[in-house]
């Protein structure tokens, strides 16, 4: 066997190793989220996840009735599951980091329209109460006073129903917020539910 035959079976020998390692990473990370994250993944593609798109009503507490619908994605996207596969070393996130998540929210009233980021977390010992902090865009800010939604606490959720407890911060135009002790509007709380909205 000439030199050159052989260093073709030995890089290809490489190369052999590498996707395997590569397709190795991918699936353990895959499997390590089936187990950890069962709020997010699932083998069963008509799972009841917490994951996904969900709709529901609410009244503000200036009595304005508006339309909630939010978005939270997978926390991992298999093309970046791919991406991480192929990166020499991974990042160690702590268990606490594995329970987070990240969506989109948009309410729609008579007022107009309120962009949202979301930020929230599952519960360690139950995946289905979870915590839910909403950002506002605030370059996209209503042109009159408006109760934007916070923060939601308590919440949770089990197969094609989600329950919010609504916070709300009093904001104007200007980006400044109010709050008036005197006034239970502003300590005012608000229950909303979702529905799960089929793909």
């Amino acid at each position: 066997m000439t030199k050159s035959i052989k260093l073709l079976l030995f890089l290809g020998v490489l190369a052999a190793l590498s996707w395997g390692m590569y397709e190795c990473k991918y699936y353990y990370s895959y499997y390590s989220d089936l187990k950890e994250r069962p709020w997010a993944y699932s083998r069963d593609a008509d799972a009841p996840l917490l994951v996904g798109k969900w709709q529901g009503r609410f009244t503000d507490p200036d009595g304005v009735a508006k339309k909630l619908a939010l978005e939270i994605f997978v926390p991992t996207t298999d093309e970046e599951r791919w991406e991480k596969a192929g990166r020499k070393s991974r990042r160690r996130r702590g268990s606490s980091a594995r329970r987070n998540f990240d969506g989109i929210a948009l309410v729609e009233s008579k007022l107009g329209k309120e962009t949202y980021e979301l930020w929230g977390g599952v519960n360690k010992d139950d995946y289905h109460l979870f915590t839910l902090d909403f950002i506002t865009d605030e370059t996209k800010m209503l042109p009159i006073n408006n109760f934007y939604i916070n923060d939601s606490s308590p919440n949770s959720w089990r197969d094609d129903s989600m329950t919010l407890t609504l916070n709300f911060s009093y904001r104007r135009p200007d980006k400044s917020s109010f709050w008036s002790s005197s006034d239970p509007r502003f300590d005012k709380k608000v229950t909303v539910t979702l529905n799960r909205q089929k793909q």
